[in-house]
């Protein structure tokens, strides 16, 4: 089914638009979705791809992702999630112990990541597609992600903790070099940190 098709059938609101999709919402049986859908026609391999990496992590049970309930040919359908983007905490200034538990939260997801061979390519800037509800934290937009690709996350977070000031660059070279060797053991390591 196309999206065109599929929107007939819906009364879809958009609910975002960003650079490479737009978002359109709606309600069935009282439960709200999301409808992802590639903003031009040459990007619609790109969600495809995002849908094959969403769908496995979803067999191999991850929650902190989207749940796909359908897909189309240009499109897939996933149960909405509610929160506020991860950035606009930031900007608002949220306390240091709080913010450091998101940290946590987020470093964990990028290990599971690792784990399940499947390469996110966004943390170094995590800010952009996270999204926190009360103490969960979901993970959005694998547009660029790859399936096959080990322990590529967690380093590019180690990145981002040099950027707000958790690790220095030396520290998180040294911890990047090691992650490949040993990865619970830097992962408890950089947790400790951020207590």
């Amino acid at each position: 089914m196309r999206f065109k098709d599929f929107a007939s059938q819906k009364r879809l609101e958009k609910f975002a638009e960003g650079y490479r999709g737009i978002i359109y919402t709606y309600t069935e049986s009282g439960n709200k979705y999301a409808v992802k859908v590639p903003s031009e026609e040459k990007l619609i391999k790109t969600f495809q791809k995002e849908a094959d990496i969403l769908e496995y992590l979803n067999r191999k049970g991850v929650k902190f992702v989207p749940q796909i309930t359908f897909r189309g040919k240009d499109f897939f359908v996933y149960r909405f999630l509610e929160g506020i983007p991860f950035k606009k905490l930031q900007k608002e200034g949220i306390p240091e112990g709080l913010r450091n538990y998101y940290l946590r939260k987020i470093l964990i997801a990028a290990y599971c990541l690792d784990r399940l061979g499947v390469f996110k390519d966004e943390f170094q800037r995590p800010f952009t597609n996270v999204l926190v509800n009360g103490r969960r934290v979901y993970l959005l937009d694998f547009e660029r992600g790859l399936l096959n690709k080990y322990w590529k996350n967690v380093p590019q977070f180690l990145q981002f903790l040099v950027a707000v000031g958790v690790l220095d660059r030396e520290e998180a070279i040294r911890l990047g070099r090691e992650y490949k060797k040993n990865p619970k053991r830097v992962v408890k390591e950089v947790l400790k940190k951020l207590r």
